[in-house]
């Protein structure tokens, strides 16, 4: 990074409790992007002023979140964005200096675990059944209620290091194996409720370019419950709860990280972090 000496003197200058002068330097340390988070965190390791320290982790904040609207935006606008990057992009929101190489680690041991067990002569029941005993056995994943207000459950990283999360991260999870081991689970969004749904797909034998795609059962991603048509009409008619068309479409990427944004920013509105409701809600504007 160039201008080492502006950014020490700039840095030098935080101390200053002239707002205006305050305001000059972030918006010059601003400009040089997130290549200055490393020397802006530096520098709050080795600084005892409060008032410096806060200045400092607002700083890296804004560098940061700048840089995140940029490579969502860009997310949005891929057709063929990943579960995976969008996952780990809404973790670099909030952890600027996540384990991205520990994530995809992670990611492929749970995947290997898996393929071991997987194999095409088992019925799409049994390989779900395999895959959920990994999944919630093997590596003890556990979900919890959206009540349970959160944040922390939404982030890939946490996920994975604690082995915690809700329907939405779990469920996009869940969907990541799923796709390397080329099993068609996809999330559907009743309303009131978030479940993945195993797919199959259908020829009509009469009009032969033609296909569809069929449900043949629901899974619970917070703990693996396996639910008939049945069992989700009883649901819905238990709860007068209403359905189009589209309710039992398989999300797109887009729509799946859509709904977990704004679970999150929910959450956020509740706990009264009201900034990171509203950049949250930012993020989602990008989507089409």
């Amino acid at each position: 990074m160039q201008d080492t000496s502006e950014i020490k003197a700039l840095l030098h200058l935080l101390d200053d409790p002239d707002e205006e002068i305050y305001q000059t330097v972030s918006t010059k340390l601003k400009h040089y992007g997130k290549e200055i988070i490393p020397t802006l965190e530096s520098f709050g390791e080795q600084t005892n002023n409060i008032e410096v320290h806060e200045k400092i982790e607002h700083l890296i904040h804004d560098v940061n979140y700048k840089d995140v609207l940029i490579r969502f935006k860009k997310w949005f606008n891929d057709q063929n964005g990943s579960l995976l990057d969008g996952s780990t992009l809404l973790t670099s929101y909030l952890y600027a200096d996540f384990d991205n190489e520990q994530i995809h680690k992670t990611i492929k041991s749970i995947y290997q675990s898996c393929w071991l067990e997987v194999n095409n002569y088992l019925t799409p029941l049994e390989q779900i059944n395999v895959i959920n005993s990994i999944f919630y056995s093997m590596y003890k994943f556990t979900g919890f209620d959206l009540e349970a207000n959160k944040p922390s459950h939404y982030f890939i990283n946490e996920v994975l290091d604690t082995r915690n999360g809700n329907n939405y991260s779990l469920g996009i999870l869940y969907q990541i194996i799923c796709e390397k081991l080329d099993i068609p689970i996809f999330a559907i969004q009743l309303p009131k409720q978030f479940l993945l749904a195993y797919f199959s797909t259908q020829f009509d034998f009469f009009k032969k370019e033609e296909t569809t795609l069929k449900i043949q059962f629901f899974i619970d991603p917070n703990n693996g419950n396996i639910y008939s048509q049945n069992d989700v009409d009883v649901y819905l008619k238990k709860y007068n709860l209403k359905t189009d068309e589209y309710t039992y479409l398989p999300l797109s990427n887009h729509q799946n990280m859509y709904n977990q944004l704004e679970a999150l920013s929910q959450v956020y509105s509740i706990t009264d972090e009201e900034e990171k409701a509203a950049e949250l809600q930012k993020i989602m504007s990008f989507k089409a």
